[in-house]
């Protein structure tokens, strides 16, 4: 397929030609190579081979999709990759989706309306697929894109904030006592995935099973899954996620409860995001108990947070003195492919976590 005529570079008066090819695992080393110079190849998502394939190939939801344009002389000059991802709804819906993550454009190719082909072209290709919604959440940037290519803002979702060490981040917010660069430091005496699964694994998969019956749900959800949870939390090559668990008062042995939690610098403080949490009853006393212990195990500045306006684990943060953080939302942008109800493009048909919408 060859790309139409768009907007040039000042030293050019057509666009470039191209041909349109679907993504496949043996484009990886030109995929990298692209994504690296584009996207940036240091932190938490370092665009290693290893990332790349747990990200976009060891997903239980599936493979993902994607497209490259490619020059008659085989250079990658745009990307456009779609994590496939999987819905379902306490009314009895199910959904295949996919998430828009992964886009790039080769430096000397941007302004040639590369990006806007390959979404076009993956619009087209999607419904074959079955993939009925596409789901993100673009930065200030991206999101202008989106919206003329026919996406819709079906949110902007608050975060909810709980200071942990108040005068040491005042401290940090005058330049003292920097943390230190490993952000996992914060998570002090919280488990990792590798330890909670050696203590707890034959306990979790009936727990997390017990905790979705449990708990209240309020709209579309990721199914929380025991292969889904250790893909996500457990198996990232670059993020150590820290797992802080609920044992029975009498039982110490006996697993009750856990949360999921992802460390990070933030503006020269320590940030914990509260990633999800889970219990075998959803009691208020048992979630208070989790919480409080987490807030005394961490070692972070502050806990981040956001759950459904409607979900009792919004109504639990607010009992503990969570707060709404000021100018501060994720934008949470969606395109359906057919009709769907309840309605992608409303916000109170979502019931996610921090967790859910984090980028990784």
């Amino acid at each position: 397929m060859s790309a139409a005529q768009g907007p040039a570079l000042a030293a050019q008066s057509v666009a470039p030609v191209y041909t349109l090819r679907a993504y496949a695992p043996e484009q990886i080393p030109a995929v990298l190579e692209l994504a690296r110079a584009n996207l940036g190849n240091a932190g938490a998502v370092r665009k290693s081979e290893a990332f790349w394939r747990w990200k976009h190939h060891a997903n239980p939801f599936g493979a993902s999709l994607g497209v490259g344009a490619w020059t008659p002389d085989e250079q990658l000059i745009g990307l456009r990759i779609l994590l496939r991802w999987r819905l379902v709804h306490p009314q009895g819906g199910e959904l295949a989706a996919v998430r828009a993550v992964d886009t790039a454009t080769h430096a000397g190719y941007r302004r040639m309306g590369i990006f806007s082909a390959l979404t076009r072209r993956m619009l087209a290709d999607l419904p074959g697929q079955g993939v009925r919604l596409i789901f993100n959440t673009p930065n200030a940037q991206s999101l202008p894109g989106y919206l003329k290519l026919g996406w819709q803002v079906a949110a902007r979702w608050p975060l909810y904030l709980h200071p942990l060490r108040p005068w040491r981040m005042i401290r940090r917010a005058a330049g003292r006592d920097a943390p230190q660069p490993d952000a996992a430091v914060g998570l002090g005496r919280v488990q990792t995935w590798a330890r909670f699964w050696e203590e707890y694994g034959d306990q979790a998969a009936a727990l997390v099973a017990a905790s979705e019956q449990g708990r209240t749900p309020c709209g579309w959800r990721t199914p929380r899954t025991l292969d889904y949870l250790t893909w996500r939390y457990g198996s990232h090559p670059s993020i150590q996620y820290g797992v802080h668990v609920l044992v029975d008062d009498r039982d110490p042995g006996r697993l009750r409860g856990f949360a999921l939690l992802r460390p990070n610098v933030r503006q020269g403080w320590q940030e914990l995001v509260l990633a999800d949490l889970f219990l075998a009853e959803w009691e208020d006393r048992q979630a208070q108990r989790l919480l409080h212990g987490l807030h005394r195990a961490v070692e972070a500045d502050y806990l981040i947070a956001h759950f459904a306006e409607a979900s009792r684990e919004r109504a639990w943060l607010r009992r503990l003195g969570y707060w709404r953080v000021p100018k501060r939302r994720l934008a949470f942008s969606v395109m359906p492919l057919q009709e769907i109800t309840p309605p992608p493009a409303d916000a109170r048909s979502w019931d996610l976590s921090l967790g859910d919408l984090e980028l990784f």
